[in-house]
């Protein structure tokens, strides 16, 4: 699945081009951060509650919250990056951003 978001967005990117968007790959910022290993940077699966916080207190059990039971949902934190990967993510944003200082610096 990454592979075809990273795809999907690398067309994007490059569809983009002319109003200087880059792309940088976040995968080699990844490397031994993903869902099982340690420290993970991507989520796995994470229960919520379904009231304040990741849903409002009223809302009605959405398509999230059939296989758990009483006040609990799947998270919107599921499969999103944590603290680790956040960090993963500037890294990669960083380095894409100093790439790009430096070609046009002529470098």
């Amino acid at each position: 699945m990454a592979e075809y978001f990273e795809s999907e967005q690398r067309e994007l990117a490059l569809s983009m081009s002319a109003s200087n968007v880059r792309y940088r790959s976040p995968q080699a910022a990844f490397e031994g951060k993903r869902i099982c290993d340690s420290p993970e940077g991507i989520n796995g699966v994470v229960a919520g509650p379904n009231g304040d916080g990741d849903f409002h207190h009223g809302d009605k059990n959405t398509q999230l919250c059939w296989w758990f039971t009483g006040d609990t949902c799947l998270s919107r934190e599921s499969y999103h990056p944590n603290q680790t990967g956040t960090s993963a993510y500037a890294q990669a944003f960083m380095t894409a951003s100093l790439l790009s200082a430096a070609t046009r610096q002529g470098r």
